[in-house]
């Protein structure tokens, strides 16, 4: 099974944008060149976070690696495939990135390949909150999640940012 995820992170720097964007695309799957990112972007823990997160996952290549890296309205969206652990590997990703950067807005959604299942991630605060869903069970199931989760995990994005299956209609 993949699960397929996409991250979005924004913050009003630039050059953080810039460092995290290259965090994500550069390491080549070198543990030494990941740790290094890191340590720009946080110069006190970055070195301790990205060995940290380093140990949790199966592949720095694979698992930290996204499909591709784009942008929307200041958003970078980095599209990651994943095993069938790609929900737990999506949370790792949000926190460590959360943790380098404590002022980010960052979120995740993804879904599964087999099934019409769905997974979010958005921060309340420090704490982050996970929701899941299956949509296309029931109509009436199918609105009560547009207007529960889907609501509120579009709260902060702007309108050309509509992520779900209930969005593709």
């Amino acid at each position: 099974m993949e699960l397929h995820s996409n991250l979005y992170y924004k913050h009003p720097d630039t050059q953080i944008m810039a460092k995290l964007n290259r965090l994500l695309t550069e390491h080549h799957g070198d543990s030494g060149q990941f740790i290094q990112l890191a340590s720009e972007i946080h110069s006190e823990e970055g070195s301790e976070l990205a060995t940290d997160i380093l140990d949790l996952v199966d592949s720095l290549g694979d698992d930290l690696s996204p499909e591709s890296l784009s942008t929307i309205s200041g958003f970078s969206i980095a599209h990651f495939v994943h095993g069938s652990s790609g929900d737990e590997f999506m949370e790792e990703i949000i926190q460590f990135i959360k943790a380098l950067v404590p002022e980010i807005h960052i979120q995740a959604w993804g879904c599964g390949d087999d099934d019409p299942w769905e997974f979010w991630f958005k921060f309340e605060g420090d704490e982050l909150i996970r929701e899941d869903d299956e949509p296309f069970n029931d109509p009436e199931q199918d609105q009560e999640i547009k207007n529960s989760i889907y609501t509120w995990w579009h709260a902060d994005l702007p309108e050309d940012i509509q992520e779900g299956f209930l969005n593709r209609e």
